[in-house]
């Protein structure tokens, strides 16, 4: 099938989609960004276990696998070490990347990152989403525009978290089976095997099912998706797997008749410039309400961590010393940086996007923290 068949497919019934590293680095990367934010963009399973494996002193293995090459940095750093790592990768340096673009989009007549809008124009003909990253910020934009959103995650039982929820009546699905570094996550091969019976594990098929499947930025490294598609086929409609390049084994597999999969090389700059160039335009305040969100998540991250900063305003408040107490433990068992990094930098950016989005008479998202 040729690469527009596939997208125009898409356009006109939509579909199941899945979505992996591509997104982070779209919305994270762009040709005009200084050189030195690449150095932050979340890496793929390579880069990430192979800067892992160096800070525990660990001799490479490439004949092993990701999972298990990561448990053993994991069993090296300790869990509250290796959980810092992945948040600050994945979470704390992604902020960083996009509260520095909201600063430049400021200066110019639209506010919003093109890389934002055209993220939000695939957004809108997906339904369910399953986002393999372990990051929300992408989850949101991808989402977010088409209305409120709600992130439903893998979490370890009894682990402390902090969710944020958009109360509505209406809301979208993002399902995270990999969890959220902001909670738990599913990274090495002893969380595969304590994931192996919980309906996280599975969920990625089942949300396809009766539907068409896209799945986009996502190397399919892993087995057990795999073998989970292989498995229910049958219930799945086309699947079109979008990717700059295939990787050798998933690329057979995904050749045999059993599979059926359409695999798409695609230039990902011309992807992206394809939905903008030709999906419906995403609602302005849907859109404002999740660039808003993400910018004030991502604010909250740098500035040490959602957890961190209660702790702080009740320490400086004289009161609840116990409670601020124990939500630097949490702070410490959810990995936050806790520091503050170039707050100063980053203090107007939020308030000066939620200016201009009043300007323009749209309503700002009402968000609530849970633990």
């Amino acid at each position: 099938m040729e690469i527009e068949d596939a997208l125009n497919h898409m356009l006109d019934a939509g579909c199941c989609l899945w979505v992996g590293a591509g997104l982070t680095a779209q919305i994270a990367g762009s040709p005009q960004n200084p050189p030195q934010w690449k150095e932050l963009i979340p890496p793929q399973w390579d880069k990430l276990t192979s800067h892992l494996e160096a800070a525990s002193y660990l001799i490479t293995h490439r004949e092993l696998d990701y999972p298990t090459r990561l448990d053993q940095c994991s069993q090296r750093l300790g869990t509250s070490a290796f959980q810092a790592f992945l948040r600050k990768t994945y979470y704390t340096d992604l902020s960083l990347i996009l509260l520095r673009q909201a600063q430049r989009a400021l200066q110019t007549n639209d506010f919003i990152p093109p890389e934002v809008r055209q993220v939000a124009c695939l957004g809108q003909i997906a339904n369910p989403i399953v986002n393999f990253n372990i990051e929300p910020l992408s989850s949101i934009l991808l989402a977010r525009p088409a209305g409120p959103v709600r992130l439903l995650s893998y979490t370890e039982p009894n682990k402390p978290v902090l969710t944020h929820d958009e109360p509505a009546d209406r809301f979208r699905l993002v399902y995270h089976p990999h969890g959220l570094v902001t909670g738990s996550t599913v990274m090495t091969r002893t969380q595969y095997q304590a994931q192996s019976n919980t309906l996280a594990f599975a969920l990625a098929v089942h949300a396809a099912f009766g539907s068409d499947l896209a799945i986009v930025g996502m190397s399919l490294e892993d087995a057990y998706l795999r073998e989970q598609i292989t498995r229910f086929r049958n219930g799945i409609q086309s699947i079109f797997w979008f990717n700059s390049e295939f990787p050798e084994e998933p690329a057979k597999w995904a050749r045999s008749k059993e599979n059926r999969i359409e695999m798409l090389p695609v230039s990902w700059p011309e992807f992206w410039n394809w939905w903008k160039d030709r999906a419906h335009k995403p609602d302005e305040g849907g859109l404002c309400a999740a660039w808003y969100r993400t910018l004030s998540e991502a604010s909250e991250e740098v500035q040490g961590g959602e957890a961190t900063l209660l702790a702080r305003l009740l320490a400086d408040a004289g009161v609840g010393s116990e409670t601020s107490e124990r939500l630097n433990e949490i702070a410490g068992e959810l990995g936050e940086p806790s520091d503050q990094h170039s707050s100063e930098e980053f203090s107007g950016v939020v308030v000066d996007v939620r200016e201009r989005i009043m300007q323009k008479g749209f309503q700002l998202p009402r968000v609530v923290t849970t633990a």
